[in-house]
């Protein structure tokens, strides 16, 4: 292992609840059921995705979500608030082991640079992508092809760390070694993924372990 590839929402930070709360009550308070009633059928997605899930029709679609930006920026998330336990302590285990770090997330970059000075973490990374920055967003595999471009390496180099079933259909689809991070907040569906572990404290473990011994 020469670098590990993490997902951001619902990795890093449990943010996927936050933001599919504030966009069902921001439907409701506007009058419009949304489009699906479980957090799981959204989880991973890009915005854009999910917004058809959420608001089906285009027309309703194309009036509600620039309204929701104006409401979103009146309930603002501090990511800090969000960072998971132990998140911090691995991405310096990496470091101070010599690996590589980076981010390759579905979101915006706004919303993934504010969430890395929020919780203090820009200082761990060497690239970071958006799903904006690539052709075709997750469960494509461009995102992860472009972030071993940008850190010089090879799939065969590199461990993804991501959630949901699209985020790891990504990641496999472009040939890395998937651990998947399993919450108690919701239930998805990880069985692509190569390793299934509890949270970061399981995954410094389990790191310790496996790779840690033969840095």
């Amino acid at each position: 292992m020469k670098a590990v590839i993490f997902d951001m929402d619902g990795v890093l930070v449990d943010s996927e609840r936050y933001f599919y709360q504030l966009k069902t009550d921001f439907l409701r308070q506007a009058g419009e059921e949304p489009g699906v009633d479980n957090i799981t059928e959204i989880v991973g997605l890009s915005a854009d995705n999910g917004w058809e899930k959420l608001v089906p029709t285009a027309e309703k679609r194309a009036v509600l979500r620039p309204q929701f930006e104006d409401y979103r920026h009146s309930h603002m998330i501090d990511y800090a608030e969000y960072l998971n336990d132990n998140v911090a302590e691995f991405l310096a285990d990496l470091v101070n082991d010599g690996r590589q770090v980076a981010l390759a997330s579905a979101g915006y970059l706004t919303g993934i640079n504010q969430m890395l000075r929020q919780c203090e973490l820009g200082q761990y990374f060497n690239t970071v992508m958006s799903g904006d920055q690539v052709a075709n967003n997750k469960p494509a595999p461009d995102i992860y092809q472009a972030s071993l471009q940008q850190l010089g390496l090879t799939a065969a180099d590199c461990v993804a760390v991501e959630d949901s079933p699209v985020g790891i259909q990504a990641a496999k689809s472009a040939g890395l070694e998937t651990w998947a991070v399993r919450y108690p907040y919701y239930q998805l569906d990880q069985s692509q993924a190569d390793q299934v572990l509890t949270g970061f404290g399981e995954i410094r473990k389990y790191y310790r372990k496996n790779h840690r011994k033969m840095g």
